[in-house]
């Protein structure tokens, strides 16, 4: 008898939505913050935020089991998470960027419309006009740092970028975010030096981590667009572009490349650390996700795989591509680092 398919997998796709719109209606009703500043008990909790008490327990109860608050016998308290990322007017709060970004679900509700038109929905989510959301996604950052750079020391010795080669280095991280990828390979190389470019708002919050983290000495801001701003010539060992090339495709891409191999010493590499599709486009989660939410959010964007980047950055001018990581492309400008798939 041939066995029936299971429907296992469209439930568990379909039953995901509802914890996110358990997290989204929270949000919304800005939950987390009522809950920090009123107290544990349902009804304080109701009348402070304006809900009924009857769909308030309902809502409050669904957050137990997701993590994100604490049930007892004196009422509900946040849980660390919540507490760190979803307080409002906190530092590391969060729940901005998840209603714009992540649980945009009035722009999720017209994906079809991307995939009849092959059109973005919004206009480019990498433009400076949305600087503060990108604060708001880095935002946990400043409370997670120490562990985030203690993965990025520990990925860059498992691909042989670390220990860099002797003497002075200088570093270029593009479109840095925090910039915890480059200043994981300032620690122990106090000749090293890093240029960190973003747009202004983000800078700021990058070097208070750098300065928290005892590194500000050798980094220099360089605010801007990645697409605008002067990368010199020959001026960098080494430059990093993470999860922002998939924003470029055709000529801005190729250009940006080209910017990048102009401001490369010989010698010089550049490390792409982005999603990256299988050669099919038909088994890496992480990567078709990433194509799919980038059809909705950004124009012209487009996520590879390794032989698509592998041709782009050779048509740029670099001679040498390896797949160092699941995530991770080196192209050289010569024969800087070594190891890697060709």
């Amino acid at each position: 008898m041939e066995e029936i398919p299971s429907l296992a997998v469209v439930c568990d796709i379909e039953y995901g939505a509802w914890r996110a719109t358990v997290l989204k209606t929270a949000l919304e009703l800005d939950i987390f913050t009522v809950v920090s500043g009123s107290g544990p008990f349902l009804d304080s909790i109701a009348l402070a935020s304006g809900c009924s008490p009857k769909g308030l327990e309902v809502l409050l109860n669904a957050l137990c089991p997701l993590g994100l608050l604490k049930r007892n016998e004196n009422g509900y308290e946040l849980t660390p998470v919540s507490d760190a990322y979803l307080v409002r007017g906190k530092e590391t709060f969060y729940g901005d960027w998840c209603l714009t970004a992540q649980l945009a679900w009035p722009i999720r509700a017209r994906s079809a419309d991307a995939v009849r038109t092959g059109e973005a929905l919004v206009d480019d989510y990498s433009d400076q006009s949305k600087q503060d959301d990108w604060v708001a996604d880095f935002g946990p950052a400043m409370m997670n740092w120490p562990a985030r750079l203690e993965y990025f020391t520990r990925l860059w010795k498992s691909v042989g970028v670390l220990p860099l080669p002797s003497g002075e280095q200088r570093i270029l991280e593009l479109a840095c975010g925090p910039g915890l990828k480059s200043m994981a390979l300032l620690r122990g190389n106090p000749e090293a030096r890093v240029t960190l470019n973003d747009f202004p708002g983000i800078l700021r919050l990058t070097r208070k981590i750098a300065a928290d983290a005892g590194l500000i000495s050798q980094v220099e801001p360089l605010p801007g667009n990645m697409e605008e701003v002067d990368l010199g010539e020959s001026r960098y060992d080494l430059v990093i572009c993470g999860s922002m090339l998939y924003y470029f495709s055709g000529r801005r891409l190729a250009e940006m490349l080209s910017r990048i191999s102009k401001s490369l010493r010989q010698g010089g590499a550049l490390i792409v650390q982005e999603p990256i599709a299988d050669e099919w486009k038909c088994e890496s989660e992480a990567a078709l996700m990433a194509a799919f939410q980038l059809l909705l959010f950004a124009p012209g964007s487009e996520v590879r795989s390794f032989e698509e980047y592998r041709s782009a950055l050779q048509e740029s001018g670099f001679r040498q591509v390896d797949l160092i990581h699941e995530d991770m492309i080196r192209a050289r400008k010569g024969g800087m680092f070594g190891g890697g798939r060709q």
